[in-house]
């Protein structure tokens, strides 16, 4: 079982997810893919990712964009465990 931090949100009508994760998984290319795939499937909302330390983010670029003008900590971060 795997323990993710996961924050869903809901901002100007559109629902999605951010995935706290390792800052190395925003740096190769065919994890990031995957796991922006995994989590929009296994949520039924886009889903995007943010580096644990350097906040760098990974995904649909209008939900990355709005993610530049918001601190993580305002994020409504829940966990949630996985089997894989």
């Amino acid at each position: 079982m795997t323990t993710w931090q996961v924050a869903l949100v809901k901002e100007q009508g559109v629902n999605f997810a951010v995935v706290l994760v390792n800052d190395s998984v925003i740096g190769s290319p065919s994890q990031r893919d995957d796991l922006v795939q995994w989590w929009s499937r296994e949520l039924g909302v886009p889903a995007v990712l943010l580096g644990e330390r350097r906040f760098r983010s990974f995904g649909r670029s209008d939900i990355v964009r709005f993610l530049r003008n918001i601190h993580p900590a305002r994020l409504p971060w829940r966990r949630m465990t996985t089997a894989a």
